[in-house]
């Protein structure tokens, strides 16, 4: 094949801090927002879909402020109304030294892509500790959903005697401590998760190469206190956002341009602020269950360079010998990375199959394997066809997906057919896609736990078991053959980090969406009024991983199922049949008459809208959609169910 030479000017390139990942405006902001719909709800919706576009600073502000204001106009039941539409109110504390004002718009206007809507406040030019005591208590009365702690160098000033370690050490040592207590006591007056943020450098202080090396300088100060950071939140299970990373991304000169600071006392240039939002809201969509979960790639021209149709596997750019090759090897190992975090690999490509599966078991430099995509739809039929058909296999919602296609054409077909599909803008130049794809986060995670993994083994094992029914035919019969045994036990230490996941990832089967942090997790075993259950299931395909938690909270002689979560992998098994049979046991035996529980109705969770009437719950209550349900202990009849349950030795 002739190969197109990798592209030598950088001036055809977006920087990163435009966020060129996502479509070009399509117009002006003004004029868009002069013709949204007069309904709350579609003008919403019609913003949410404006969002998805690269706005600048000055339109994602006019953005976010239209947002509040349709927001404060709203009627009284329109929450339940929007999260019928997937858009969740959530609220955010920004506690910051300097100046943070300006950012409340930006960050309201770049929630709208997540579908969040946001409400922002922001306590500036103040130290954390007194503000928090003095708003305590309605800070306990209406908390937020998350606290930001947004530090920043200029403000934290470390500073010590060059050459001095033990000076050093002391100095990065009582930052670290001084923003952990804040943490601490914004932990304490709001229940609720709080990020933290490593430091950019600091732009006015002088820098030598040998700096990172020499004890007291800006430059070794500020790494020290970030990698200190990073550890001590992940001991106190705060969650990071990394500024220095960011600044790294797009150059510190850039980041923290010195006349905003001197002029307003901004932390960072005004340009940056999209970029600055964008990753914000990553870090709550990770905690809220919406990152990514699946990278669906195209073959041609995108993870080899070539036609495998028309060019052979002999003649596909790929791997060592070529600038195109070498960029096509580098993204297939970026996709290799992501699988080792849980990400799960799919192929949606127009071609013969045969052909194309020639050249994943027989390229010499095919650093991607066929046993590392769990679905392989190749085929001559639309790809937005074939994206949706993986999703209904593999049984995750378009919104988990993105799709990576060299293609603009294909690129557009997708994301006007599958809107809820991440479908990124790449640059002409395929050297320069992985440096693009990367900044866009689409699969953030607020925590990694081994069951990552192993997830495209459990979703490769799920193919197995539907052969399995195939074969069989009969549904009962086929359950049998499974061998199942369901594991159960308490929340523990041991399981902690991997409950917190599954609680803020479960959207579809989640009765309440409510979420809980590790260490709200990790404090309920000590509560008497909590009972709590995690459950694992094994069969002879292998093990399923922890697929399910419940959360049950007693008040009197009664049982309210606070939170009931189940991996959608283990669907039409009998399991949550299995798991109410045991929590009747157990309420049984600490003397409770009965089980109430609540479906709080989202865009998502549809699939559990009967789940207790079809548990022989009876109904007694409904508002907005949301529903109240009951069973008496004493009328429960135990089911012979095709599960074994272990429970841990006492």
């Amino acid at each position: 094949m002739s190969e197109s030479p990798v592209s030598m000017n950088p001036s055809a390139k977006l920087p990163l801090s435009a966020l060129p990942w996502l479509p070009r405006p399509p117009g002006k902001m003004r004029e868009r927002l002069a013709s949204l719909p007069a309904e709350p709800l579609a003008a919403l919706m019609s913003l949410q879909a404006l969002a998805q576009a690269a706005w600048g600073e000055a339109d994602l502000r006019l953005l976010g402020r239209k947002v509040s204001s349709i927001l404060k106009s709203a009627p009284a039941n329109f929450a339940a109304e929007a999260r019928k539409q997937g858009l969740v109110r959530i609220r955010i504390l920004l506690l910051s030294a300097s100046t943070a004002s300006h950012l409340s718009d930006a960050l309201i206007g770049t929630a709208m892509r997540f579908k969040f809507l946001l409400e922002v406040t922001i306590a500036e030019y103040e130290e954390p500790e007194p503000w928090l005591e003095r708003n305590r208590s309605e800070l306990k009365e209406n908390p937020p959903d998350f606290v930001l702690v947004a530090s920043d160098s200029r403000m934290l000033k470390l500073t010590s005697p060059l050459d001095d370690q033990a000076a050093a050490t002391q100095m990065v040592e009582a930052a670290i401590a001084r923003i952990s207590r804040v943490a601490e006591v914004a932990a304490a007056a709001t229940g609720r998760p709080v990020i933290l943020q490593t430091l950019a450098g600091d732009p006015d202080a002088i820098q030598f190469n040998m700096d990172l090396g020499l004890p007291g300088s800006p430059r070794s100060l500020a790494d020290e206190f970030n990698r200190r950071l990073v550890q001590r939140a992940l001991g106190e299970s705060r969650l990071v956002l990394d500024v220095g990373a960011l600044a790294s991304l797009v150059g510190h000169s850039a980041w923290s341009a010195g006349r905003y600071w001197y002029a307003a006392k901004y932390p960072f240039a005004t340009s940056m602020i999209p970029l600055y939002a964008d990753n914000v809201m990553r870090i709550l969509a990770a905690q809220m269950g919406r990152s990514r979960r699946v990278l669906v790639l195209d073959l041609d021209n995108t993870i080899w360079g070539g036609i495998v149709g028309d060019d052979g596997i002999e003649g596909l750019a790929l791997g060592s010998g070529s600038p195109l090759g070498e960029a096509h090897a580098a993204l297939q190992r970026m996709a290799l990375s992501l699988k080792e975090r849980g990400i799960i690999l799919c192929v949606s490509s127009k071609n013969d199959e045969a052909i194309a599966l020639d050249a994943f078991r027989n390229h010499p430099e095919m650093i991607l394997k066929e046993d590392d995509i769990v679905a392989f739809r190749v085929n001559w039929e639309d790809k937005a066809a074939n994206i949706k058909t993986i999703a209904d296999a593999i049984d995750l919602g378009l919104d988990s997906f993105v799709f990576l296609d060299d293609n603009p054409a294909e690129r557009k077909r997708v994301r006007d057919a599958l809107p809820a599909v991440a479908v990124p803008e790449l640059p002409e130049d395929p050297s320069d896609w992985l440096s693009v794809f990367q900044a866009a986060g689409y699969f953030e995670q607020a925590s990694f736990s081994k069951e990552d993994q192993l997830r495209a083994g459990f979703y490769k094992a799920n193919a197995l078991r539907a052969a399995q029914l195939e074969r069989i035919g009969d549904h009962d019969e086929y359950l049998r053959s499974l061998g199942m045994t369901l594991s159960i036990a308490p929340f523990d230490s041991a399981g902690h980090k991997r409950i917190a996941q599954l609680i803020s990832k479960s959207n579809q089967f989640n009765l309440t969406t409510r979420r809980y942090s590790e260490a709200e997790i990790a404090a309920m075993p000590s509560n008497p009024e909590i009972f709590t259950l995690q459950a694992r299931l094994e069969d002879i395909f292998g093990d399923n991983g922890m697929i399910s938690a419940v959360i049950c909270r007693q008040s009197g002689r009664s049982w309210e199922v606070d939170t009931w979560i189940m991996s959608c992998r283990v669907l039409g098994r009998r399991v949550e049949e299995t798991i109410l049979q045991y929590l009747v046991e157990q309420a049984r035996m600490r003397g409770m008459t009965e089980i109430t529980g609540r479906y709080i109705p989202t865009a998502k969770n549809g699939l559990v809208r009967d789940h207790f009437e079809r548990l022989g719950f009876v109904q007694t209550g409904s508002k907005d959609g949301e529903t109240n349900w009951q069973l008496t202990i004493a009328s429960y009849g135990e089911k012979n169910l095709p599960l074994k349950v272990a429970l841990p030795r006492a």
